[in-house]
């Protein structure tokens, strides 16, 4: 039987995190979608591309 600890965390470079998922942001349609997938799946760790971003673009991940 697996038992729940609301208390069960997990560290990562200092940090404490409740969630072990970590949620990646390609391959979604657009920005739209990936926020509102992040937001669904309560993951506190999201992984990112590093390109170049243009950050007065309407959509735009990081505002």
């Amino acid at each position: 039987m697996i038992q729940s600890n609301e208390e069960d965390t997990w560290e990562l470079a200092g940090r404490r995190w409740r969630s072990r998922l970590i949620v990646g942001t390609g391959k979604y349609k657009d920005a739209d979608e990936t926020k509102a997938c992040l937001a669904a799946s309560g993951a506190e760790i999201v992984t990112v591309a590093l390109r170049r971003v243009d950050l007065k673009a309407k959509d735009n991940l990081l505002s």
